[in-house]
């Protein structure tokens, strides 16, 4: 499908967005700090989609999955209109239209209305969206040059994983052909979340409040966890759904603070 069908399908709100994009070179542009936040955020957001989707496949919290989906679509077209007016450098300049396509695909999938899309499709969809929103937000790094940005990055991972590996284990209580691989995957992710924690207990760079939450992510973590260790099925399914959304708010708090401090540093 080509892209103009695409949003066309999106409608009116996302052909605006786009126009806006294309027409605003001369917006201000995002600190490089904020610019891997929005990044590394879309990483997480196009996990997050996928999970709801298959999230309300199971019938696990439906209505409550109907509301996070609504308002992930809402950040991922916030995100993209605000690095839209990002300067762009030789690195980052083919990096954008590629994001916006996998963007597009995404969000054409899961605009509700007709058939339910297959999940295979959401769930190839997301992949091209997670590594499209990851070289970008490499790249940004790579641009910004001080050493704060890279622990930005990781914070902001720790969003993607914890929603990877929800995802991974509603794909596994889904069963067939959805499940398989996903016992790795889920593997994957939790130690790579283990090991970002602890990357980030290990960063100089921290505040206060910094610490603070970083202590609750740890805390979060252990209930979150062992949630994901339990067969998926029953209240189980609904206690991953829950832990997973909590801990995406706690890594998301604690990135925006790593945003503000890298900022603070080097104002």
């Amino acid at each position: 499908m080509q892209r103009r069908h695409l949003l066309a399908l999106l409608g009116p709100s996302l052909l605006a967005l786009s126009s806006h994009t294309l027409a605003n070179p001369s917006a201000p542009a995002l600190p490089l700090g904020t610019a891997i936040n929005r990044a590394g955020r879309l990483r997480a957001l196009s996990q997050r989609v996928a999970k709801l989707h298959v999230q309300s496949a199971l019938g696990v919290l439906p209505e409550r999955a109907g509301d996070l989906m609504r308002q992930c679509r809402q950040l991922i077209e916030g995100s993209m209109a605000e690095l839209g007016r990002q300067p762009l450098s030789a690195d980052t300049q083919p990096l954008m239209p590629r994001l916006q396509g996998h963007v597009d695909r995404l969000l054409v999938l899961t605009a509700g209305g007709g058939a339910p899309p297959r999940t295979d499709d959401v769930v190839r969809a997301a992949d091209d969206m997670l590594q499209s929103a990851d070289a970008l937000t490499t790249a940004f790094e790579k641009q910004a040059r001080q050493n704060g940005a890279r622990v930005v990055n990781v914070a902001g991972r720790q969003r993607m994983l914890s929603q990877r590996a929800a995802r991974a284990h509603f794909l596994q209580a889904a069963g067939g052909t959805a499940a398989a691989g996903q016992a790795q995957q889920l593997e994957t992710a939790r130690r790579a979340f283990d090991e970002g924690l602890g990357y980030l207990a290990s960063a100089p760079l921290s505040t206060p409040a910094i610490r603070q939450q970083l202590e609750l992510a740890r805390g979060q973590w252990l209930f979150f966890d062992q949630a994901l260790r339990r067969p998926g099925q029953g209240d189980a399914l609904q206690t991953v759904a829950t832990t997973s959304e909590r801990m995406y708010e706690v890594m998301d708090q604690l990135t925006g603070l790593y945003e503000q401090a890298v900022q603070a540093l080097y104002r």
